[in-house]
């Protein structure tokens, strides 16, 4: 194996853990039940997906996932009565995606792999999210790729093929690292490797035995790719 690409939100960062403290800290300083802030992520990330979909099936025209970020908060607000937030504190938050914090062992977990292997996010996030989450969580990559590079999301089979073709891959010699299950099955349809990454708050690999690597973390990835 030469080459690694990397899923980063869930994967690599805390998704669910740094959107539920950015809003709870939204909600709290604008006199709402902070309590509130978990159904308004899960909401809010739901609605993100729809319109994901949404875009990747061609339903509706392309627009980025920062701006897609901004309208799927936007319409979880409205949907749970919380129209009253004001609209800087939805813009504050709908750029929370750009502060993710890394899971403990993500820095140097990919430092460690860097040195032995290329190391690539591939993600849905955009272009600058990634700079700005990568660069602020001390994650080393050889290279950042985002799927409005080709305008669409994953795990719409373009983005897979971005990475292969924009960086001369060998598939036999690639393997894609998430920690959930359909990213991983869309990468396999190239012929790449798979790894399996257990996160907290994540959903668990519903078949043992499905990737070519399960790992309990990517201090444990790390460790097995070694071997």
């Amino acid at each position: 194996m030469s080459t690694l690409l990397f899923d980063v939100f869930g994967t690599v960062v805390d998704l669910h853990g740094s959107l539920n403290s950015a809003t709870r800290s939204v909600l709290s300083l604008n006199g709402t039940d902070p309590e509130q802030a978990q159904p308004l992520v899960e909401t809010w990330l739901t609605i993100l997906n729809d319109l994901m979909t949404d875009v990747r099936s061609k339903r509706v025209a392309w627009k980025s996932h920062d701006a897609l970020t901004r309208d799927a908060l936007h319409n979880a607000v409205t949907a749970l009565g919380m129209e009253n937030l004001p609209r800087q504190a939805l813009r504050d938050l709908a750029s929370a995606t750009h502060r993710l914090r890394p899971w403990p062992d993500s820095p140097r977990s990919l430092g460690t792999l860097a040195d032995s292997f290329t190391v690539v996010a591939l993600s849905n996030a955009s272009f600058a999210g990634l700079t700005r989450l990568s660069a602020a969580g001390g994650l080393r990559w050889h290279c950042v790729l985002s799927s409005e590079a080709v305008k669409t999301y994953k795990p719409d089979p373009a983005v897979y093929r971005l990475a292969l073709d924009i960086l001369g891959l060998d598939p036999r010699t690639t393997m894609m690292v998430a920690a959930h299950e359909w990213d991983l099955r869309a990468a396999a349809e190239h012929g790449v490797a798979t790894a399996f990454l257990s996160r907290p708050g994540e959903a668990q690999a519903s078949s043992p035995g499905a990737f070519d690597v399960q790992a309990r973390d990517l201090s444990d990835l790390a460790d097995q790719l070694a071997r």
